[in-house]
């Protein structure tokens, strides 16, 4: 069954969201961890270049799209959340948001 959402809804759950996400995170740096500079993802990253964590991500849109997990969905935020970060985004001191504060 389809759920409607509404800027309230998303704003009711997003703290309950972002925490699936940080514990998604954390599992997987413990899983992947390589020493204090890299993890393994990282290590794969420069060996198949950034098209390996796009596959990555693609993957899970399939695993989604045929069985409707959860943690499916988590994972591909995860990834989007370290291609953030390998291509630096997070040093930037303005962010190129798709946003407009008049509506």
């Amino acid at each position: 069954m389809r759920h409607y959402t509404t800027i309230d809804l998303k704003l009711k759950h997003f703290a309950e969201f972002t925490n699936l996400i940080k514990n998604q995170l954390e599992y997987g740096g413990k899983k992947y961890a390589q020493d204090d500079v890299k993890e393994s993802t990282d290590i794969i990253a420069e060996v198949f270049t950034d098209n390996w964590t796009f596959g990555t991500i693609f993957k899970y849109l399939l695993r989604f799209r045929n069985l409707k997990r959860e943690k499916d969905l988590l994972k591909i935020v995860a990834y989007c959340y370290i291609i953030w970060l390998q291509n630096g985004f997070h040093l930037n001191d303005e962010h190129d948001e798709d946003v407009n504060n008049e509506i």
